[in-house]
């Protein structure tokens, strides 16, 4: 009987998790968004039930009636202000504002409630429950947070099959245009399927209050759960989230019951399986997978993907380039086409001699500058890791923690069996990349947003797994054994291999760009069903990708724990380390070599100024990053290129288009424009 009682608490559970997953599910079959801050606000609507009931003068438990009409309006300004410009900039632009969105709200929330939990009151119901026998008993709680799923689930498919808004919702979801042309105002429409959705994250986030005590960081797992939900039940099905999340709750359930530390991981685990064996979900909905694969393609066919961007952006910035040379790339080229010019080997040998400049700091200055270098190479490494991924790859990853970590500790198990620290920082890395080649296997099998999540999921499997490892000091971590060396010499050894992967790996992503799988990434971040069309092995170039990100990853992971001299799975695998990289990408900008450089550059001036003020340098870290992936794409370095006209690292193919003169002479070439350049827009 205690496991029948078991099945019946895990069931009940899972309403919770698909009264979360509703919100995420209907945004997506919607908008095709993936709100990557729907933890963090129902978080926040878990707060506004604590502070706003008992300021009303109302019970905790009645809070719904106040927290739900503000979610609504909440939701339809946010849609309108937010999510519909990134919409019209791309799918990743909206992964990134809602990814900086859930950043501000968790370190506001933080630095507002600090980090003390709190939990709705509801007084004498709170652990009351009616019981069926001795051993199977059910919580009122629970039992209402399910009735109200269900109730929701419910409401929202009659309510998209029957009233003449949710026709209007289902019309602009299957053809914006098309319901433009008939009448329907699509961004007003959108807003109200947000409104709704938001609505629904308000009675979760309450419904969790009451269920159990939440803090400021909560949203991260809670996000996490419903996305597992979505995905095991059916992507962009309403019933399969019922489904799903009943079969999550389930899982945590059995697993807390063998062991009371192995209720999460057991549900990470069956999400992994269902990812593995039905990526399609038990009840599919309106995706499928798509799985075409292509020959590899000539040069000739990457350069009319390349010139068709450009003409794109050039139609876009008003001076769109003729049809006729558009289409004599395929036969008789109009233009002439070479490598990137050689007229920059000047700024190698400035780059160089910064180089040598910063190899000789350790005999100038400070331990403690020389510290903060070293956090600057390690931020600068893990950037633009993430930049060669999401913007060359398209592969928007919020799980490259997971590399960092499994880096970190790798150096300490090789540590731990007589190996130098230093030397065991390539054997780090590779096993890394290593690591993530049947990683891949399984999160490639999502797309969008859902790939992103499913990273994530990898990461918190990876450090639940580590943290059961009592020779690797379990939750609270270990020191790193093997360093012998004086203070000094261990703060210039470090230093130097910090530099030295910067190095690396800045040169490295130079001299990828510039070959040909350089180029076909280019094709695949500026239009991936043209890069199909014309061949390009589109899966082969992401997996590669992928495998380099974490290698390199691995890497800064490997550079960190020498420098902290000690390692512990919270802080190795925590999310800030994606946060951070992302922001700095974007603020920086996107899709070029440079910008993580000038992301990282602000980063650290930002965080040493305002360090004295807690977590408020990455509320303005989150906040300029939202701005800029809507209101400028291109970033900083996007700005500055723009205006002087000047790439520090230029990559890929460059045209040099004739202009006939009068009278049949050929008029001077203007400027070199490029074919394919890393400063293309980053939403394509």
């Amino acid at each position: 009987m205690n496991w029948v009682n078991v099945i019946i608490q895990g069931l009940l559970l899972g309403g919770l998790y698909a009264l979360f997953a509703c919100g995420l599910s209907l945004l997506f079959g919607v908008m095709e968004v993936i709100n990557l801050a729907h933890g963090a606000l129902a978080v926040i609507a878990a707060y506004l039930a604590v502070v706003l009931a008992p300021a009303l003068g109302l019970p905790e438990l009645w809070s719904f009636a106040i927290v739900v009409p503000i979610f609504v309006v909440i939701g339809y300004v946010l849609q309108r202000v937010l999510i519909q410009p990134s919409i019209n900039r791309g799918p990743l632009t909206t992964l990134l504002v809602t990814f900086g969105l859930a950043v501000v709200i968790e370190n506001v929330l933080l630095e507002v409630f600090s980090a003390d939990s709190h939990s709705v009151n509801t007084g004498s119901l709170k652990g009351e429950a009616f019981h069926l026998s001795s051993q199977i008993s059910i919580g009122y709680i629970s039992l209402a947070t399910f009735v109200v799923a269900v109730v929701v689930l419910l409401g929202l498919q009659l309510g998209l099959s029957r009233s003449a808004t949710g026709r209007k919702i289902r019309a602009v979801a299957d053809d914006r245009e098309a319901g433009r042309l008939v009448g329907i105002d699509y961004r007003h429409t959108f807003g109200i399927a947000a409104a709704i959705a938001f609505a629904t994250v308000a009675l979760a986030g309450i419904a969790f209050g009451m269920y159990s005590s939440f803090a400021p960081a909560a949203g991260v797992n809670l996000l996490l759960f419903a996305f597992e939900a979505v995905v095991i039940g059916g992507l962009g099905s309403l019933w399969g989230t019922l489904v799903g999340g009943m079969v999550l709750g389930l899982a945590q359930a059995v697993g807390a019951q063998i062991n009371p530390s192995d209720g999460v991981i057991a549900g990470h685990l069956v999400f992994l399986a269902v990812l593995a064996v039905r990526p399609q979900g038990l009840i599919p909905g309106r995706i499928s997978a798509d799985q075409a694969q292509s020959e590899g393609p000539g040069l000739r066919k990457l350069l009319v993907i390349a010139w068709s961007s450009i003409a794109t952006r050039s139609r876009e910035r008003g001076r769109a380039p003729s049809p006729e040379k558009a289409s004599d790339i395929g036969g008789q080229p109009a233009v002439s086409v070479r490598r990137a010019p050689r007229g920059t080997r000047w700024l190698g040998l400035l780059a160089l001699v910064v180089v040598v400049v910063l190899a000789l700091l350790p005999y100038l200055v400070y331990s403690g500058t020389t510290d903060t270098f070293v956090n600057f190479f390690i931020l600068l490494i893990m950037a633009s890791m993430w930049n060669l991924l999401a913007g060359y790859a398209g592969l928007v990853s919020v799980g490259q923690q997971a590399f960092i970590g499994l880096g970190a500790y790798f150096v300490l198990i090789a540590a731990q069996h007589g190996m130098s620290p230093f030397s065991a920082i390539p054997v780090a890395a590779v096993g890394c990349a290593v690591v993530a080649l049947p990683v891949s296997w399984l999160v490639f099998r999502l797309r969008g947003g859902y790939f992103a999540i499913a990273t994530w999921v990898v990461a918190e499997v990876f450090e639940l797994v580590i943290s059961r490892f009592s020779s690797l000091g379990g939750g609270t971590g270990k020191s790193l054994p093997g360093l012998s060396l004086s203070a000094n010499l261990l703060t210039a050894y470090t230093f130097w291999a910090a530099l030295a992967l910067t190095v690396l790996t800045v040169g490295g992503v130079y001299l990828l760009l510039r070959g040909r799988l350089g180029l076909a990434l280019t094709a695949v971040r500026d239009n991936e069903i043209g890069a199909r069309s014309a061949g390009v092995r589109v899966a082969r170039a992401q997996r590669i990708v992928y495998l380099l990100a974490a290698l390199g990853c691995g890497g800064a992971g490997a550079l960190l724990i020498i420098s902290q001299l000690n390692v512990e799975p919270l802080s190795a695998f925590t999310v800030q380390w994606s946060a951070e990289m992302i922001f700095v990408t974007i603020i920086g900008g996107i899709g070029t070599i440079e910008g993580p450089i000038v992301g990282t550059i602000v980063f650290f001036v930002l965080q040493q100024t305002l360090s004295q003020y807690g977590a408020w340098y990455l509320i303005i870290l989150g906040s300029l990053a939202v701005v800029i992936a809507i209101w400028v794409p291109r970033g900083l370095w996007g700005l500055v290129a723009d205006r002087l006209n000047i790439r520090l690292f230029p990559v890929g193919y460059w045209r040099l288009p004739e202009r006939a003169a009068p009278g049949g002479a050929t008029a001077s070439r203007p400027p070199l424009e490029p074919v394919t350049t890393a400063t293309a827009k980053p939403d394509t």
